[in-house]
């Protein structure tokens, strides 16, 4: 540079005038004030460094002309825009250093629209007032201002229908017609917050201007996105679900009725604008983090793959955007098509319930844990049960009686199979996988709500596999079906009993969690789907009743296994406690101990594990003595009267 030239706001006073001058190190070559600036006196080469208001640096940039004059921003209270638009350090002392540091000026893009210079950004869309600035006399005129947007922002939200016009990589004139809640247009993506966690391709004159459409399907996916830019951010290359992006020299954005736009802050209404770049590049030093963040040249650009056209358009034109979003009619229609057809019963869904209801049992016998998640692969329970859901949301009376058919013949006939091979299997055992089906809890419920959820998701979006989410929904069914079946055939109600209750469990689990789906997806409205929720969710509750209990059952038991375990006590370790039975309170344990024990040494072990737990216990026990050769189990029921057995191996 030649030459740098300090240019002030002629309104600053005097005594603000010399503490700034104080502040700049080195010195500049000259101070000036604005009104008395000369333009005619610089060149090429010769840099201003600005400390002016926003509309003082657009009135120096208009005089300047195709002059190749430098600029350089330093802060100043009514450098807003162009503040943020280039990146100005609010540091006035930190803002000169990196003046001083800067090898060169570089020429940047600015963008204008209607031929009205911008600074930082246009916003289009009376919702979108919050992305910009509010010139207010106070903080707190500010604030409320800031609030009331933010209401408004997530209360009766309109999206307006636009048609953009833009240039493509190849000079081709390009639209499209959309419904948009607004739309952001900056010249510099790492200029904008937006666009900064968006976008991943930019630079200061890659030529390009930058367009975010903005077009949620609903107020949810609106915070989604908020909540996941504060805790999660991503910076570059991914778009959310709802907006579009353009990158293009020249864009037109028209709309049939006048809509709300506002340029660097100050706002209007138009029915078309157009949006283009300056032909004379202007040398101004963005700050340190526009430069070093500063991207190569790239082509234009577009990705409007989700942005809403044709029927989808006109639904979301036709009121405010709704707190969840609300499928479309083709989407319901072809979903709804589908769900008819699973809801009924079919000889291959009769076949393919029989042989996965045999795997399971066998595997069941087995103790075979691939055995039995091999048999969900096959189970077709998937289909009628999210039909059944469907149904209940809709109060779709004739879904739902097929469905419910459907079901009723696949549980009879998983029953059947699991009888026959129960009756014709000489074991009859409590293994560890017949047991987890026959003492559900809450953490059972919980898994069918997930099935749930994930079958319905699964039901509603073409892209994700059916099977897998499928097998999630058999999981929870078919094991507990056939334990069900094992308990009739063994004679054991108990068996039976705790598993039906499983199996009831998940059922309703997995039709309300997917109802619920379908309704936070949009394929009902609530006053629709009201009376088949508040019948699913009686029905849930009353089942969650005797699990919360036996789910208390299982803290308990638990938490005095915890105290227990390899716990010491005078007599020697505990090791391996199970809980045999809560009431009575009776345990099974092993002790390690260096020392033969009497029937004393009993009663003192099992008075010291009353008092580690408070609570009367009987006790089953098995001795092992560290410094012997032999194992001694000890079993003691109560000791009731002194009495005690020993059994020895």
């Amino acid at each position: 540079m030649k030459k740098i030239t300090f240019v002030y706001d002629p309104e600053t006073k005097q005594e603000k005038l010399e503490e700034l001058l104080e502040k700049l190190d080195p010195k500049p070559s000259n101070q000036v004030s604005f009104s008395e600036l000369k333009t005619k006196n610089y060149s090429e080469g010769d840099c201003l460094a600005c400390s002016l208001s926003d509309k003082q640096l657009l009135e120096l940039i208009k005089q300047l002309g195709e002059t190749k004059v430098s600029l350089a921003l330093l802060p100043h209270p009514d450098m807003i825009e162009a503040s943020k638009g280039f990146g100005i350090n609010s540091n006035f002392e930190k803002a000169w250093e990196e003046i001083q540091e800067a090898e060169k000026i570089p020429e940047i893009d600015m963008m204008q629209v209607n031929e009205q210079m911008v600074f930082n950004s246009l916003v289009v869309g009376t919702s979108m007032g919050i992305l910009y600035s509010n010139k207010s006399s106070s903080f707190f005129e500010g604030l409320k201002k800031r609030l009331s947007q933010l209401g408004d922002l997530f209360r009766r939200v309109k999206l307006k229908p636009y048609t953009i016009t833009y240039q493509d990589s190849r000079e081709e004139e390009k639209t499209i017609e959309t419904a948009a809640m607004g739309i952001l247009a900056v010249a510099q993506c790492e200029s904008n917050f937006v666009f900064r966690r968006i976008i991943e391709e930019s630079g200061l004159d890659d030529g390009r201007i930058h367009i975010l459409i903005l077009a949620p399907k609903s107020l949810f996916a609106l915070i989604q996105f908020g909540l996941q830019n504060l805790f999660f951010p991503t910076h570059g290359g991914t778009l959310p679900s709802f907006v579009g992006y353009i990158s293009s020299s020249e864009v037109k954005i028209t709309s049939k009725d006048q809509f709300h736009f506002a340029v660097d802050g100050v706002e209007g209404e138009e029915k078309e604008l157009t949006i283009n770049l300056i032909e004379n590049h202007i040398a101004i030093l963005p700050g340190k983090r526009l430069l070093e963040d500063e991207k190569k040249e790239g082509p234009a650009q577009i990705n409007a793959k989700y942005l809403p056209t044709g029927t989808l358009k006109e639904e979301l034109l036709h009121g405010y955007l709704p707190w969840v979003r609300h499928a479309t009619s083709e989407e319901f229609k072809d979903l709804f098509s589908l769900l008819k057809q699973n809801a009924q019963t079919s000889s291959t869904y009769l076949v393919l319930m029989a042989l996965s209801t045999m795997i399971a049992t066998f595997g069941l016998f087995g103790n075979s844990a691939p055995v039995v998640i091999g048999a969900m692969i096959l189970a077709p329970l998937m289909g009628p049960i999210i039909s059944l859901a469907m149904g209940a949301l809709r109060q779709d009376g004739l879904l739902i009686k097929n469905s419910m058919i459907t079901i009723f013949w696949g549980i009879v006939l998983g029953l059947i199979f699991s009888i026959l091979i129960t009756s014709i299997t000489p074991l009859e055992v409590l293994n560890d996988q017949i047991i987890a089906r026959i003492r559900p809890n809450l953490l059972d419920l919980g898994i069918a709500v997930a099935s749930g959820i994930a079958g319905a998701y699964a039901y509603s979006k073409e892209e994700i596999n059916k099977t897998l989410a499928g097998v999630a929904i058999s999981v929870a069914l078919v094991p507990p079906l056939a334990v069900a079946g094992i308990g009739i055939g063994w004679l054991d109600w108990g068996v039976f009993g705790g598993a039906m209750l499983l199996l009831g469990t998940n059922l309703a689990g997995i039709v309300m969690s997917a109802s619920l789906t379908f309704l936070v997806l949009g394929f009902s409205p609530f006053r629709l789907a009201k009376r088949g929720l508040i019948i699913s969710l009686g029905i849930l509750i009353a089942i969650a009743l005797p699990l919360g209990f036996s789910f208390n059952k299982m803290v308990n038991e638990n938490s005095i296994i915890q105290d227990l375990a390899g716990k010491e006590i005078p007599h020697g370790m505990l090791r391996e406690v199970k809980v045999m039975q809560m009431n009575p309170l009776r345990l099974s344990v092993t002790l390690l101990s260096d020392k033969v024990l009497t029937e004393n040494d009993f009663e003192e072990i099992k008075s010291e594990i009353e008092e580690e737990i408070n609570q009367k216990i009987e006790l089953e026990m098995t001795l092992g003595i560290s410094m012997g050769v032999s194992t001694r189990k000890v079993k003691q029921e109560g000791f009731v009267k002194g009495i005690w057995n020993s059994i020895f191996n």
